[in-house]
Order: structure tokens, then C-alpha cells, then sequence
């Protein structure tokens, strides 16, 4: 599949889930309007490439800054936005060494290296953080330091281009990957609950039928 193609796939998959009543489980807390605002300057992002003489960046870039500045304005607490922080960057180192080392393992390489940096990010979310917000933020933070480093090391040889079609794919499938994550997680998590509550119910019962 050609660079660009699973970005547009998975973001029409978005849409169609959002239709059908799953935007309150997929984006919790995102109103619909920051949300079509996001689309709209994604598909424009798209479409027209920032060229500067060191090399070339897409206005996608600068709208998952947003999206991270945003997220760090309303977290509560220095304490929690430094928290955050740490957990982007450790998501950024991770992202580079898989970027800059998956190659020399092909063993552990998921169908190819985007897929496996996407899903080992996207475990990393959804085990730190729950918030739909907070787990793209952090996500986008990890994805764009590991991607800018990675860049700048090897600008000589495979020039700077900053948020490519690759790169967009990679994000949406972590994203996707994320909150898919998350919701299977949250679902286990409530069904234990549920069993659990259900079994001393029965205890207790036994119990009183005994008395």
C-alpha cells in the first residue's frame, strides 16, 4: 500500500464510527466541533507542504503541536504536565530506537516497521494513560520527537522531511491502535468487575440461605 493511503482509510473508518454512535466511547471528552475542526485542517495539511532551505515540513506538524500544547493547557497540576511530558518523551526515545534499529531484528518486525513502532506505542499509551486527549497528545509527542531526531541524524542521506505520508500513517495507526487498546482494556476491566460482584453476590446468597 502506497504512503499516504491507510491515513485516508483509517480516517473514513473514524468518521463512519463516529456516525454510527461510537464517538463518545472513541473520543470522551472531545467536542464535535474541535473534532471536525481537526479533520478539516488535516485534509489541508495534507495537501500543501511547508518548504524552508533546510529542508521540507508539513502543517500537520504544527497542528499535533497544537493538539499537545493543548492537552498539556489543560492537564491540572505542573506535577501532571510534567508527568506527561516524561511520558512523551520516553515515547519519543522509543519511537527513534525502533526507528533507527528495527532493521537489524527483523525477526521482531509485525508486518513491517510502522505497524510494529504503532502497536508498541500504542501499548505504551494505553497502559500510562486513559484520557482520550491525554493518550493522543502524549502519542503525538513521542511520534514527532522519535521522527524528528531520526530526520535530523540522517538529513545527509535521506534529507529532512518532516511529517511525510509515512509519518501519517504511523500516527493514525497508533492513535487507532490506542484507543482500540484502551476500549478492549476498559471492557476486560469491567467484565471482571462484573464477575466479581456477581460471585460474592452468589456467596452471599449461599450464605443467608444457610442462616
Amino acid at each position: 500500500m502506497n504512503s499516504g493511503y491507510l491515513s485516508l482509510v483509517l480516517m473514513v473508518v473514524t468518521l463512519i464510527l463516529f456516525a454510527s454512535g461510537w464517538k463518545d466511547s472513541i473520543s470522551r471528552g472531545i467536542t464535535n466541533k474541535v473534532i471536525l475542526l481537526f479533520f478539516v485542517s488535516w485534509i489541508i495539511g495534507m495537501k500543501f507542504p511547508l518548504v524552508f532551505a533546510f529542508g521540507q515540513c508539513s502543517p500537520i506538524i504544527l497542528l499535533l503541536c497544537l493538539v499537545i500544547i493543548g492537552a498539556l493547557w489543560r492537564a491540572h497540576g505542573q506535577m501532571y504536565r510534567l508527568h506527561l511530558i516524561s511520558i512523551g518523551i520516553l515515547l519519543g526515545s522509543v519511537t527513534f530506537f525502533m526507528l533507527e534499529a528495527l532493521h537489524l531484528v527483523p525477526f521482531l518486525v509485525i508486518i513491517n516497521q510502522d505497524t510494529s513502532i504503532a502497536l508498541v506505542v500504542a501499548l505504551l499509551v494505553s497502559f500510562m494513560t486513559r484520557n482520550t486527549a491525554v493518550q493522543i497528545a502524549v502519542a503525538s509527542m513521542g511520534l514527532l520527537i522519535g521522527e524528528t531526531y531520526y530526520r535530523y541524524l540522517h538529513r545527509e542521506h535521506i534529507g529532512f522531511q518532516l511529517g511525510n505520508l509515512a509519518f501519517q500513517d504511523r500516527w493514525w495507526l497508533t492513535v487507532f491502535l490506542a484507543r482500540g487498546i484502551s476500549l478492549v482494556l476498559a471492557g476486560i476491566v469491567t467484565s471482571c468487575k462484573k464477575s466479581i460482584q456477581w460471585i460474592i453476590q452468589g456467596i452471599r446468597r449461599r450464605s443467608g440461605g444457610r442462616e
